[in-house]
């Protein structure tokens, strides 16, 4: 496999509470005159692939049409939505989506469905995930304090993308998949790497990785907390049982400190008594699609037989390995046999791999990219 690497900045102050980023993704200012593929050959220029390529996604405020997305994001396509690969963190701001789709010709549920949208929900140690997370980088990086005054602080930094193609690069969103390195005081810091080894984060696979970069993540999982080292408050907070699920922590559109936290004085419970536990995220993220469910549509389903109805084809990483990465090859299991019936959970956030699921890059007039780095485009 091939490789895309992009130079470019990012500002250390993007995540919460003084900005909408959290641990996994980020927004990443490429200078995209060095957007490089290299292969076993000679290395190719693919700046057009980014700047023209997009995804064609349902119009929330016009039921049943879509509008283009371009992988470029911000005032005049300044920017890339970056998904750190090989991670998931927990949530600090999620809204409910619906597996049939937004709209399906009744507009009553149309509109139910996107009131239900307005609602967004967090998982635990979510917040403080990021804001530590964040904080470790701004120190490595011999970053100051917040000031008001200048809200941004940009450093320099590298994105690299394992892919051969637009298609490769980019996840059914329109976002970036890669790892980001951050280079400023001496420190060259890998942000995919630094929220595995500190704990703020779990690995998330998907079969379109290779098995040793799966291991590589894994050894740096595991590393957190080695040798009775002191672990982070997600990590000390891990849950195995559905039964855990908050829906009531909320996020507000502002994201500040006003929003209650996990534990403490100002909890959800008002006691620090009680110790908020977390999941893996993709199980988090489906518990809310459950409660956007019944919000919009009065679906009668519990919480357990919705999760457990889940059909959505995994492979477990052992299984995975044994099969030498080829998807294909690996026993599949149903992501909802994995809970049983009394809600416990048969593995750990990292020990699945996940389908990948296709993607083709568009441009504006619906034509598609071509599907490798080495076919000259335009």
């Amino acid at each position: 496999m091939g490789y895309v690497e992009i130079n470019g900045q990012a500002d250390v102050f993007q995540y919460w509470p003084h900005g909408a980023s959290d641990v996994d993704t980020l927004k990443f200012l490429p200078d995209l005159s060095t957007a490089t593929y290299y292969s076993d050959g000679a290395p190719v220029k693919v700046a057009k692939f980014f700047e023209r390529g997009g995804t064609f996604q349902p119009d929330d405020n016009k039921p049943g049409e879509q509008k283009f997305r371009s992988i470029l994001r911000g005032s005049g396509g300044s920017s890339l939505s970056v998904r750190l690969q090989g991670i998931d963190a927990p949530e600090t701001h999620y809204a409910p989506n619906y597996r049939e789709g937004m709209f399906d010709g009744d507009y009553a549920k149309w509109i139910a469905k996107h009131v239900a949208r307005q609602m967004s929900y967090r998982q635990p140690y979510g917040k403080i995930s990021t804001d530590f997370f964040a904080n470790s980088l701004r120190t490595k990086l011999g970053v100051g304090a917040f000031d008001k005054d200048k809200q941004e602080v940009l450093v320099p930094a590298k994105l690299k993308i394992l892919a051969d193609s637009i298609n490769g690069a980019a996840d059914v969103y329109g976002r970036i998949v890669g790892y980001v390195t951050l280079s400023q005081n001496g420190q060259d810091v890998v942000l995919n790497d630094v929220a595995l080894q500190e704990g703020f984060a779990f690995c998330s696979f998907y079969g379109s990785m290779t098995v040793g970069e799966m291991q590589r993540l894994t050894g740096l999982f595991a590393s957190h907390g080695a040798g009775g080292a002191r672990k982070s408050q997600l990590r000390s907070n891990l849950s195995s049982q559905l039964q855990d699920f908050e829906p009531g922590l909320c996020t507000s559109r502002s994201m500040r400190d006003t929003d209650q936290d996990d534990n403490g004085s100002n909890s959800i419970r008002g006691t620090d008594s009680f110790r908020s536990k977390c999941f893996d995220p993709k199980l988090y993220r489906r518990c809310i699609d459950w409660v956007g469910r019944q919000d919009a549509l009065g679906d009668p389903t519990t919480l357990l037989d919705y999760m457990r109805g889940n059909d959505e084809e995994v492979v477990m990483l052992s299984d995975f390995i044994a099969a030498s990465g080829d998807w294909s090859a690996a026993r599949k299991l149903s992501m909802g046999s994995l809970i049983g019936p009394d809600g416990a959970f048969r593995y750990r956030a990292g020990e699945v791999v996940f389908e990948s699921r296709p993607v083709v890059m568009v441009d504006e007039q619906r034509q598609p990219l071509p599907d490798s780095f080495l076919t000259p485009y335009p």
